[in-house]
């Protein structure tokens, strides 16, 4: 069954009785290891891998919108006397935003992103005792009006162009009492979502953002927990194998010809849905880029204290990448060593209505644009921190200046790897910290909001100004970047309304001020002015 994009269901469907697979887009639901181990046999307990699509930082749902939804168990469901289960999740979402205009680049190109945005999403599945297939569509998905054409930016922007149909997730499974296989087109989840980011779930009450694209591969994989015989601790242990051939990442998009090969193996110790840790290592190729890469992320989950007065967690994610890579064009070497490094924590604490969220994350900079060293982590693009930043202001201009920079009409010869300059809306070359607090008036409207705070781990260099001007570093607006990003304050309030069952409506308001530090200094050394946004997002699930 789909996720609903507010994640509201989640945690609701999969404590129902099944014979089918996780939801297409849910959070990938583990067995709890179970206290008395002669209490639960092993048929008991479904497993899937943490490979699997999912949110990258559920959030426990409103307790009576939760509890009303599981009143509604099987409404989607169709089962027979043969054993057949059959399921059709959808959602829709509809979003307007509306921005100041901010610059592109230092001619005076400027932008005002006021983009209208739909998305209808289905999720059909069908089970037959072990073996399920599994399919997820987007139609009419994406910005139709209000966002800068291909004559001003380049592909990989933020706000994806309109699509009248993706096939999203289309596989085989087959499941055994202790694990589960895989083949055929999927999403992609793994920890908080830096590295692999099925893009399946938008920002909850707390956080913000919205998510557009997913990482997607077609894989073939296998999960399973080959000591959950033996009891106790041991039932945790839930080794995992997949071989993709990436259909679309944060780097990579097989319809503009990259051919990207993953190998990935994984381990994780998952006592239940909100405690596990695990490693996960993956050796990439990539034939059209000449680039082989090590990656290596070690990622976990802890909550403590499940009182109904209170409540406490804490996620993290480490990042580490090295290898080869001929991407881009460079005076010093024809290959290029990569040298990467990611992290993020999320952590919330809760009293009664009130909550308190904490979150930093830090990606490395690349210190000289022109040495044989590439340097710059990005996180996955649907890792959202707030909402203009990086997914607005840096999206956009990374955009403009890669389309500048490939233009031979503005007499620049294209260089290697241009097409990889737009940062698609990523976290990159930056460090930040971006409390915030939230409380909630009833279980079905939250108010929350706080600053976000970013600095630039490398001074923030556009490659086309930076080359234009003889390699003293400059920004997108031809100045001298200091290392302050800037100030972000954000603000949100849902609301979620049950107008009749099984149907979820959530509508989600969020608006923001990013006032911008010296690293986006002008030629002239003023300061590149103050920008806003407001976006509404309104959902329906099924």
């Amino acid at each position: 069954m789909l996720t609903c994009v507010t994640g509201l269901l989640v945690t609701v469907l999969s404590q129902q009785p099944s014979a089918g697979a996780p939801d297409a887009g849910s959070e990938p639901v583990l067995g709890a290891v179970a206290a008395d181990t002669d209490a639960m046999a092993p048929a008991e307990v479904e497993r899937f891998s943490g490979l699997d699509g999912g949110e990258a930082t559920p959030v426990p749902p409103a307790p009576a919108l939760a509890d009303a939804a599981a009143s509604d168990g099987g409404t989607s469901a169709i089962i027979d006397d043969e054993g057949i289960d059959g399921r059709i999740g959808a959602s829709l979402r509809l979003s307007q935003g509306l921005s100041s205009a901010f610059p592109l680049d230092d001619l005076g190109t400027a932008a005002s992103l006021n983009p209208f945005q739909t998305r209808l999403r289905v999720a059909p599945e069908l089970h037959y005792r072990g073996f399920g297939f599994l399919a997820e569509f987007d139609a009419a998905s994406g910005a139709i009006v209000g966002v800068p054409d291909s004559s001003v930016v380049a592909e990989r922007v933020p706000y994806r162009p309109f699509t009248a149909l993706e096939l999203r997730q289309a596989y085989l499974e087959y499941r055994w009492k202790t694990g589960a296989a895989r083949v055929g087109q999927q999403t992609s989840q793994w920890g908080l979502g830096l590295l692999a980011n099925p893009g399946s779930t938008d920002a909850q009450a707390g956080d913000f953002g919205q998510q557009h694209g997913g990482t997607l591969a077609y894989r073939a994989r296998v999960a399973f927990r080959p000591f959950f015989s033996l009891g106790g601790l041991w039932q945790a242990f839930e080794p995992a194998l997949a071989v993709d051939l990436v259909v679309r990442d944060n780097l990579s998009d097989v319809a503009l010809g990259d051919r990207v090969w993953q190998g990935v193996v994984a381990l994780r110790v998952a006592i239940d849905d909100d405690r596990d840790i695990g490693i996960y290592a993956v050796y990439r190729h990539a034939g059209v880029r000449a680039s082989d890469l090590g990656m290596v992320d070690v990622a976990g989950k802890w909550s403590w204290s499940r009182h109904p007065d209170r409540a406490y967690s804490l996620g993290f994610e480490v990042v580490g990448i090295t290898g080869t890579a001929t991407q881009s064009g460079s005076d010093t070497a024809a290959v290029l060593k990569v040298r990467q490094f990611g992290a993020a924590i999320k952590s919330a604490a809760r009293y009664r209505a009130f909550s308190l969220m904490v979150d930093w994350g830090y990606a490395s900079g690349d210190q000289n644009p022109f040495d044989d060293r590439v340097e710059s982590f990005r996180f996955d693009r649907d890792y959202k921190v707030g909402l203009i930043l990086f997914d607005q202001v840096l999206g956009y201009q990374s955009a403009r200046s890669a389309k500048r920079a490939a233009d031979p009409a503005l007499g620049s010869v294209p260089p290697g790897g241009v097409d990889l300059l737009p940062t698609g809306g990523s976290v990159t070359s930056a460090w930040y910290l971006f409390p915030r607090v939230k409380y909630g008036f009833a279980e079905w409207v939250d108010l929350y909001g706080g600053p976000l705070f970013a600095f630039s781990t490398a001074a923030l260099a556009d490659p086309y100004n930076t080359g234009l001007g003889g390699g003293a570093t400059l920004n997108y607006l031809a100045g001298t970047p200091g290392r302050y990003l800037g100030t972000e304050l954000d603000v949100g309030l849902q609301m979620r309304f049950r107008p009749a069952r099984p149907l979820l409506l959530t509508g989600t308001l969020e608006g923001g001020l990013f006032m911008p530090g010296d690293a986006f200094a002008k030629a002239s050394g003023a300061a590149m002015g103050p920008i806003g946004m407001g976006r509404l997002r309104l959902s329906l699930c099924l």
